[in-house]
């Protein structure tokens, strides 16, 4: 999809970047409509390979320790809608821990090629429809998650607002967003170390976030702001020429098995210092750091 005079400004309520001029909603879902009718004809990430498996639950028993510390303990058997919910290994991860779960995505194919048996879990279509269906139910959600979604929607605002209705007064809502238009990702592009502006991803991601706009965000919204962590900074790769990334795309798997190994060290090598390694990917989201944000939010 190509669009003349297309610009990318900041918000002046919230500092984010968005694309300017915006997509309609009819634009967006034939845009995405399209792009699942060429996933599901595909054959692309139907096997992952071990290490990957325990990269993805390790990332996710990371949120959980945070989300533990941050969420109320009763007897009360708590719940989780994850809007957007693509493959499902979240919803597997917490159904295994005894929690009701739902998930909300516009396609099934994920869901269905990964985590077949959770398929009564859930509720294909127009995500932001169902989100209204449910608000407007009464339904309330101990914990709602958003993994890679908030950067695909016209109006951040509306959807942030809709999930206020949604939680319980306990609950934690979990949003994970991509790092873009950092100091040190512009550093790089001034420097000449890459070659293009990678975090642009029109008409993929319409909103680029930090930790400050994110933040700004959610707590203009009436949230509280629990926690902002990064993960591992596999940007750190590219001012080398021998493992740039962006300039060849051949290196590409290799960080990310770097990544990997890394990141699933850390995790089982620290089991019993959890707090230590959430400190170190919060104090790298501080310095703009990791090439995902992953915030916790509670109402204020």
């Amino acid at each position: 999809m190509k669009v003349k005079n297309l610009k990318f400004q900041v918000n002046r309520i919230y500092g984010y970047y968005e694309i300017m001029p915006k997509l309609n909603e009819e634009e967006l879902k034939n845009f995405y409509k399209e792009k699942y009718y060429q996933q599901e004809m595909s054959t692309y990430n139907n096997v992952y390979e071990l290490n990957e498996l325990n990269y993805f639950k390790n990332k996710i028993t990371q949120k959980d320790f945070v989300i533990d510390k941050i969420i109320k303990k009763n007897n009360k058997k708590k719940n989780l809608l994850d809007i957007g919910c693509g493959e499902g290994f979240t919803l597997d991860y917490y159904i295994k821990k005894g929690w009701d779960v739902l998930g909300l995505d516009f396609s099934s194919f994920g869901l269905e090629t990964h985590n077949k048996h959770l398929k009564s879990h859930l509720i294909k279509g127009d995500i932001f429809n169902e989100i209204q269906k449910l608000a407007l139910s009464g339904q309330k959600y101990d914990l709602l998650v958003m993994d890679n979604l908030l950067e695909h929607v016209i109006d951040p605002q509306d959807l942030i607002q809709q999930c206020f209705r949604l939680i319980s007064n306990d609950g934690v809502l979990v949003i994970e967003v991509p790092n873009d238009f950092s100091d040190f990702q512009l550093e790089l592009l001034r420097e000449g170390k890459i070659n293009k502006k990678y975090w642009e991803a029109y008409p993929d991601h319409l909103t680029y976030f930090s930790c400050q706009s994110l933040q700004n965000l959610m707590e203009i919204n009436g949230w509280k702001t629990e926690k902002i962590i990064s993960d591992f900074p596999i940007e750190g790769y590219l001012p080398n020429p021998n493992s740039n990334y962006v300039n060849n795309k051949v290196v590409g798997k290799s960080a990310h098995q770097s990544r990997m190994f890394i990141e699933n060290f850390l995790h089982q090598n620290l089991t019993n210092k959890f707090s230590d390694l959430i400190a170190l990917y919060e104090a790298l989201a501080k310095v703009g750091q990791g090439r995902q944000l992953i915030g916790f939010f509670t109402k204020k």
